[in-house]
């Protein structure tokens, strides 16, 4: 009977051992599936295979600037370019980039800022990083590769050309680039600003044949008094198409070139409207009518994230200040609720008072002054609009001469026609 009991815990623990080099073998055989399906989907993925021949044509429409023996190079891609190019679809991601060139024809060494070109701007390996999803660890690193050895450098030596990109913020149409290098000593500063035009992006602007608006007959020139007289003259505000129903006041005129008007605005961060949404009969932007038609030109100033928005929307007018064009627009601040609809924010000055501070503060303004433009709709008696909003405003228009070259602050200068604004 013992005997047989020894026999018996002797199978138990034969059995109990085969168990357990059962359950090894069983564990090794998950370890090694396991490791398997690593290594199988570190490997799995697509390759990274960039189309660098693409940046002939990229490089054949770049704009040139040369100041004291440097010279620089800028060309903007398109959606489709950069895809191209990158085999990445960073407008998707809301990245631009942008391809410069330096020649530094000085005999000292110069440093390239990026942050001048755009304070947001990503470096290539955020690039990268946040494009590294579906590729193959080969892939990746390829990409890592690609977008460093194609990024601008930071420094040009002294008779040196160099080139590569600056992966800043999207922008829809014109593209406003700054480039700003350093040298060791004093006036070895340069700075150029380029306004480029992406291919894909058509302003709303350019599908207006300004030279055809109006003819010899309609078009009056002034002195300054005589434009200060007729500016008072016009109505308080814009119209709805049929031209009965009062819309927002007439808050904003700007007068120059429309070049410079245009650099002035999108130096200080303000987007054009894109041709395709002139056809949104729906929009803010189309509610407004002057001299019978719609806006000739829409700005807009958003906040990032929230779909916030200043509006600017601006008329040619048949009048000029000398062989200075006249613009007349309105401005307003456009407020989202987050369980509503987006609305007119109701103290419309404000939107007037941002404008010139914006323009001011970016050094896009030469000089600017006030004129009563329309009786005013107090806080308690408040106006409603062609859109069915409620607004206030103390009736100023204010006057602005935009400037594309930089102008300090202190520079600026007031134009003495009517009192300021209280407020």
């Amino acid at each position: 009977m013992s005997r047989e009991r020894k026999d018996s815990g002797a199978t138990v623990r034969i059995d109990q051992s085969l168990l357990n080099m059962r359950m090894l073998v069983c564990h090794s055989r998950i370890w090694t599936i396991w490791l398997l399906a690593i290594l199988v989907s570190a490997c799995a993925g697509k390759p990274y295979r960039p189309h660098i021949d693409g940046l002939a044509a990229l490089q054949s429409r770049a704009e040139t600037q040369t100041e004291g023996g440097v010279q620089v190079r800028v060309a903007v891609p398109s959606p489709a370019e950069t895809e191209n190019i990158f085999a990445l679809p960073l407008y998707d991601r809301g990245i631009q980039p942008v391809w410069i060139e330096v020649v530094n024809g000085g005999a000292t060494n110069l440093r390239f800022a990026p942050v001048g070109t755009d304070r947001d701007y990503r470096p290539a390996m955020e690039v990268a990083y946040t494009h590294r999803s579906g590729f193959s660890s080969d892939a990746r690193i390829d990409m890592e590769r690609f977008l460093d050895s194609n990024a601008m450098p930071r420094s040009i030596g002294a008779g040196e050309r160099r080139s590569g990109f600056v992966f800043t913020e999207a922008r829809p149409g014109t593209k406003g680039v700054n480039i700003d290098l350093f040298g060791p000593g004093p006036g070895e500063t340069f700075s150029f600003v380029f306004f480029v035009n992406v291919p894909g992006f058509n302003a709303d602007h350019a599908e207006v044949n300004f030279e055809r608006l109006y003819d010899q007959t309609q078009m009056r020139v002034h002195d300054a008094p005589g434009l200060r007289e007729a500016l008072a003259a016009m109505g308080c505000c814009a119209s709805d198409e049929t031209g009965v129903r009062s819309g927002d006041p007439l808050n904003v005129v700007l007068i120059g070139d429309g070049e410079e008007v245009l650099h002035a605005l999108l130096r200080a961060g303000w987007n054009e409207r894109i041709g395709n949404e002139r056809s949104d009969t729906a929009s803010t932007a189309n509610q407004a009518f002057l001299f019978a038609r719609r806006a000739d030109a829409v700005f807009r100033r958003t906040r990032a994230n929230t779909g916030e928005r200043n509006e600017l929307r601006l008329w040619m007018a048949p009048m000029q200040l000398g062989d200075e064009m006249v613009w007349v627009g309105d401005v307003i601040q456009l407020i989202v609720d987050k369980d509503g609809p987006t609305v007119v924010d109701p103290d419309i000055d404000d939107a007037r008072n941002f404008l010139l501070q914006d323009l001011w503060y970016s050094q896009g303004l030469a000089k600017f002054g006030w004129l009563v433009g329309g009786p005013p709709a107090p806080i308690g008696a408040p106006r409603t609009d062609v859109m069915g909003f409620d607004y206030f405003t103390d009736g100023y228009r204010v006057v602005l001469w935009p400037t594309g070259t930089p102008v300090s602050l202190l520079e600026t200068e007031f134009v003495d026609w009517d009192p300021a604004p209280d407020g």
